[in-house]
């Protein structure tokens, strides 16, 4: 399959689905990202893209940038363009994306541009980020055999590590909390969660039948 991920801000995606994008990598799936922006706000745009490249690179991905400033990823017609060329370039199975409901407007915005961009994709399933408001998935995949992974992944955001604003928080401890809370919910010791806009069960089918 080919599986496009998309975040608006550098570590973004790792935090929200790296588990399963790793998973999906070492089946053979071919793993694309789409990053809006920089990060420039966060720190500096040449370092933090130098580490989402580090990060693309692990798991084999082709990185896709939208070009736009960090704080400035506003919903309207450049920003739905931007994802529907992506989506010409990759033809996913599947799209990944932050959840609507965010603090951070980069991350709402983006979320519905992707809605409507994605219109005709079978499978969109929404992640979740630090500052994700009122997430309620119903969909989970265990990733404890990819945890370490997961935080590997993470740890390519090494300007990022320690800038959670929660005092001696680091990133790599907020999403293995995360994990662990998803995991429960799942009954399984890590999990990342989703929330879908649509799922085809015609997936699920497939990987049975190739089993």
């Amino acid at each position: 399959m080919k599986i496009l991920a998309i975040g608006a801000h550098p570590d973004d995606i790792e935090f929200g689905c790296g588990g399963i994008l790793y998973k999906l990598f070492k089946e053979k799936h071919k793993i694309n990202l789409l990053v809006m922006t920089k990060g420039n706000v966060g720190g500096t745009s040449n370092k933090r893209w130098l580490e989402q490249k580090k990060s693309a690179a692990t798991l084999k991905a082709s990185l896709f940038y939208g070009g736009l400033k960090d704080t400035g990823v506003n919903m309207g017609r450049e920003l739905i363009r931007i994802i529907e060329k992506t989506l010409d370039n990759v033809r996913p199975d599947i799209v990944l994306v932050n959840y609507c409901e965010d603090t951070h407007q980069d991350h709402r915005n983006l979320a519905k541009a992707v809605e409507t961009a994605s219109r005709y994709i079978k499978n969109i399933l929404f992640y979740e980020v630090p500052t994700t408001l009122d997430f309620l998935p119903t969909v989970f995949f265990d990733i404890g055999r990819v945890m370490t992974e997961k935080e590997q992944l993470l740890k390519c955001h090494k300007s990022q590590v320690n800038k959670t604003r929660v005092k001696n928080l680091s990133i790599i401890e907020s999403a293995k909390s995360a994990a662990i809370f998803r995991g429960y919910q799942n009954r399984v010791k890590y999990a990342e969660a989703f929330v879908p806009q649509r799922l085809s069960l015609e997936l699920l089918l497939k990987k049975k039948a190739a089993e």
